[in-house]
C-alpha cells in the first residue's frame, strides 16, 4: 500500500575560455568587487536544513528518461490520461528550499513524497494540514536501509540535504549521505538523481568558498567529494543524475526562468530565489525528455551576476533568457564536454 499523507513510510527514525590578463589596478578593483559579491553571498545564503540559519548554500551521455509512458505536464493532465502521477521523493524535504521542491513538483503533477528524518513534515506555509496528493515518509541519508524503505517506488530523488550544527557533520550528509543516496538509487533502478549542490564547490580559493568552507566545517569540500563518487556509482547504470549549484538563496517570490542564467564551469554566482531553484529541480525531475542528465550547472538571477574571482567575467556555457525551463536545461553541455574553463590564475 502507497504511504498516505499522514502515514510514514517504513524506515528508522533519523530525522573556456581562456583568461585575459588583468593590469594592476583592474585587478585591485577586481578584488574589491569580488570580496562585496563574496560577501553578499554568505549573506544571501543559508542552509537548506530549515534549523540553520547559517549562511550556506547546498549549494555524460544521454541516459534514459524516466522509466514508464510520458510523464504528465499537470495533474489535470494525469487524469485525463488515466495514468498515476509519478512518485518523486525528496530528502530533506522540512528544509527552505525541499519543502518548495516538495510543492513545485505536487503543481507540476507529480505526487512529491517528502522525506524527513522524523518522518514528520510541516509545509512551507506551516500548519498541520498536508496537501492531497503529497505522501509523507521517513528517512535519513546517514542510514542506508531507511533510505532503501523510503526511496522505493519512486521514480525521481530530489537530494535537499545538508548538515545541520549540532548535528551529522558535512561529511556524513553531504558526502556520504549524498553516496548512500546514490548507490540506493542505482540498486532500486530510480530513473534521476537531482541533487541540490551549491556555487564554488570547486573553486575553495574564491572568497565565497573560503569563507564557507571556514565557517561550514569543509562543507563545500565535502560536497565535492560526494558529487564526484556519486557520478561513479550511477555511471553506466540505468539511472542519470543532474547537479543544480545555485547561488546565494533568498526566500522571497520565484523571478521565473526568463531571469534566470545557468552556467558551467563554476566562475559565475549571483542571487536566487529558493523557489526558481525547486522550480528548476521539478523541471529536471519530470522533463519527459530528460534534458539535464548528466549535468552540473550554476543557477542565479542574471541581474546580480558576478565572477567568483575578479577575473572571471563572460562564460561561452551561460544561458539564460529564456521562459522554457527545459530548453535551457537542453541547451546545457554533458559535464564530460565542459572542459574550457578557467583556473585560479589570470593566465
Amino acid at each position: 500500500m502507497a504511504p498516505s499523507a499522514t502515514q510514514p513510510l517504513a524506515g528508522r527514525p533519523g530525522g573556456g575560455r581562456r583568461c585575459r590578463g588583468v593590469g594592476a589596478a583592474a585587478a585591485g578593483a577586481g578584488a574589491v568587487a569580488a570580496v562585496a559579491a563574496a560577501a553578499a553571498l554568505l549573506a544571501g545564503i543559508s542552509l537548506l536544513h530549515s534549523r540553520i540559519p547559517l549562511a550556506l548554500v547546498l549549494g555524460g551521455s544521454k541516459l534514459p528518461a524516466i522509466r514508464g509512458a510520458a510523464l504528465p505536464r499537470s495533474a489535470a493532465a494525469a487524469a485525463a490520461s488515466g495514468l498515476a502521477s509519478p512518485v518523486v521523493a525528496v530528502l530533506g524535504a522540512n528544509g527552505r528550499t525541499g519543502g518548495l521542491v516538495v510543492e513545485a513538483l505536487l503543481k507540476a503533477g507529480a505526487r512529491p513524497r517528502a522525506l524527513t528524518r522524523s518522518g514528520r513534515w510541516i509545509p512551507p506555509g506551516g500548519g498541520s494540514t498536508i496537501p492531497a496528493g503529497v505522501e509523507v515518509g521517513q528517512a535519513d541519508v546517514t542510514d542506508a536501509a531507511s533510505l532503501a524503505a523510503g526511496l522505493a517506488g519512486a521514480v525521481a530523488v530530489v537530494f535537499a540535504c545538508a548538515y545541520s550544527r549540532g548535528g551529522s557533520p558535512p561529511r556524513d550528509v553531504d558526502n556520504a549521505g549524498l553516496v548512500r543516496t546514490a548507490r540506493v538509487v542505482r540498486d532500486q533502478g530510480i530513473g534521476r538523481l537531482i541533487v541540490v549542490s551549491s556555487c564554488a564547490v570547486t573553486r575553495p580559493y574564491a572568497p565565497v568558498g573560503i569563507l564557507l568552507n571556514v565557517i561550514g566545517g569543509g562543507v563545500l569540500l565535502e560536497k565535492l567529494k560526494g558529487e564526484s563518487e556519486m557520478r561513479g556509482i550511477l555511471k553506466g547504470s540505468k539511472s542519470t543524475y543532474t547537479v543544480v549549484r545555485p547561488g546565494g538563496l533568498k526566500m522571497g517570490p520565484a523571478s521565473g526562468f526568463a531571469k534566470l542564467e545557468f552556467n558551467q564551469g563554476d566562475t559565475l554566482v549571483g542571487g536566487v530565489q529558493r523557489a526558481d531553484v525547486a522550480a528548476v529541480c521539478a523541471e529536471a525531475a519530470l522533463d519527459p525528455e530528460n534534458r539535464a542528465a548528466g549535468k552540473t550547472f550554476e543557477m542565479y538571477e542574471a541581474a546580480g551576476r558576478n565572477g567568483l574571482l575578479p577575473w572571471y567575467g563572460e562564460s561561452k556555457y551561460m544561458v539564460g533568457g529564456q521562459m522554457d525551463c527545459g530548453r535551457m536545461l537542453g541547451t546545457l553541455l554533458d559535464d564530460e564536454a565542459v572542459t574550457d574553463v578557467p583556473g585560479f590564475l589570470p593566465f
